[in-house]
């Protein structure tokens, strides 16, 4: 096994190796399940999937712990103030925090003149995405108090199709409406699926008109 690079194991080996035991133990049935992604067991609760799976306590929270020192080197390593010009820089910036969630959240991203990132990502709700703790009044406070030049809207679709739904051109429309009358444009409105994303600008400019 030490042959092979770590690149070139599949995502069930890597979680034989994490998780150990023999061939016929609970937790190789959780490594062998097809329905499940890595990053979905990484950031699953651990009390879950010890229930679900009937692996011992100790496997669930070793699981957990390496989907947060993943999530934390990430972090850490990710360059300071990055420049946010194309969504797919947004996607790169916001994916490994929301890769896995099994509720929709949504992010404020205050941009300076430059389009960097001030400060971190703001997240406003966690839930429906239509509900009142996203609206533009939420928004707009929030990138008011970084002090933004632009703004960009981000949140995830935790089906994994990152496609726009009704509600999700509405409230882009009204954040657009709402950067307007406090100066700071809404550059982009930006959701993320599972290895996928899809920028409002691009597929929908007239919520931007």
């Amino acid at each position: 096994m030490f042959d092979t690079p770590a690149t070139a194991l599949s995502d069930d080996a890597l979680l034989h190796l994490a998780l150990g035991g023999p061939k016929r133990s609970p937790a190789r049935r959780l490594a062998d399940a097809e329905s499940l992604e890595l990053s979905a067991v990484l950031v699953a609760d651990p009390v879950e999937i010890s229930t679900r799976y009937g692996i011992t306590p100790a496997r669930a929270q070793r699981l957990w712990a390496l989907g947060e020192v993943h999530r934390r080197l990430i972090h850490r390593s990710a360059p300071q103030r990055p420049y946010l010009r194309a969504p797919e820089a947004v996607y790169a910036l916001m994916a490994p925090r929301l890769a896995g969630l099994e509720i929709e959240t949504f992010w404020a991203l205050a941009l300076d003149s430059r389009s960097r990132l001030i400060g971190d990502p703001i997240k406003l709700s966690q839930g429906d995405i239509d509900g009142t703790e996203a609206g533009p009044r939420c928004f707009t406070r929030a990138v008011v108090r970084r002090g933004a030049v632009t703004a960009i809207a981000v949140h995830n679709h935790p089906t994994g199709d990152p496609s726009p739904s009704a509600a999700d051109l509405a409230v882009t429309t009204r954040l657009c409406a709402a950067g307007k009358t406090v100066d700071i444009p809404l550059v982009d409105h930006v959701v993320i699926g599972h290895g996928a994303w899809c920028s409002l600008r691009r597929d929908h400019a007239r919520c931007f008109a």
